[in-house]
């Protein structure tokens, strides 16, 4: 049977491991355009109680730690300028839409193109979201505008407005891969709180050097609390063995 002392370590273990798997990410896209940091959130977890014979006396529910809530920093990333028309950056509390197999996902990450449909697309080929739908444009026609209000022009001629949306204070959004982010709640159309800049990109905001210091921080509480549990589970055989009867 496993001990409290070995379950309360194990517990703070794949605690850690969870933060060590969030903070290298972390740090693998500090330069990727648009990333939005990735924490985890902490709660308690009571691990359940046996039944209780007639008169036996209650034992005390076991406390572990559950880091099972991920979430993504609202903090905006710094803008560079890239001259390239189809580079867009939200200046605001708001994401762009796009469209994938698995529904609607959100992102930073206005690196968007032109395909060979004349689709607005990411940098996956996933199609840019517009308040009408999938926003099309006549190939070899012009150069594209945008102004801050989102709409996109073609020779003056409006192609579509780009659908910007946010979220309720509180809103939970994980990573869903290609620099995208989900939600189980339902977003709402951002009305002019956030402009969009055209020929510019928003650089992640993960700030490195805190990410690289919390890592190692992390990698030496990781290798101390795995050392304890190996230490705790020696004692463990040894008192068995001293226990063997002759």
């Amino acid at each position: 049977m496993v001990g409290e002392s070995t379950l309360i370590s194990l517990s703070r273990l794949m605690a850690l491991q969870r933060r060590l798997d969030v903070a290298a990410n972390n740090v693998a896209n500090s330069q990727t355009t648009g990333y939005r940091a990735q924490q985890l959130s902490f709660q308690e977890h009571l691990k359940p109680e046996k039944k209780q014979e007639i008169g036996e006396k209650p034992e005390r529910p076991l406390s572990l730690v559950d880091a099972a809530l991920p979430f993504t920093s609202a903090a905006s990333g710094a803008f560079r300028s890239t001259g390239n028309p189809l580079d867009l950056a939200i200046n605001g509390n708001a994401y762009f839409a796009i469209q994938t197999n698995q529904g609607e996902r959100y992102t930073r990450d206005g690196s968007f193109s032109l395909d060979a449909k004349g689709r607005l697309v990411t940098l996956e080929g996933l199609p840019v979201l517009g308040d009408k739908g999938v926003i099309i444009a006549p190939l070899r026609s012009g150069e594209i505008t945008i102004d801050p209000s989102g709409r996109v022009l073609m020779q003056q001629v409006e192609l579509g407005r780009l659908k910007l949306v946010s979220f309720a204070p509180g809103a939970r959004l994980e990573a869903a891969g290609e620099n995208l982010l989900r939600s189980d709640q339902q977003p709402k159309v951002s009305a002019g709180s956030a402009t969009v800049l055209q020929a510019m990109l928003e650089q992640s905001n993960v700030q490195p050097t805190i990410e690289m210091s919390r890592l190692a921080e992390l990698n030496r509480s990781y290798e101390v609390a795995s050392k304890l549990l190996k230490d705790s589970q020696d004692i463990n055989e040894i008192s068995k063995l001293a226990n063997v009867p002759e």
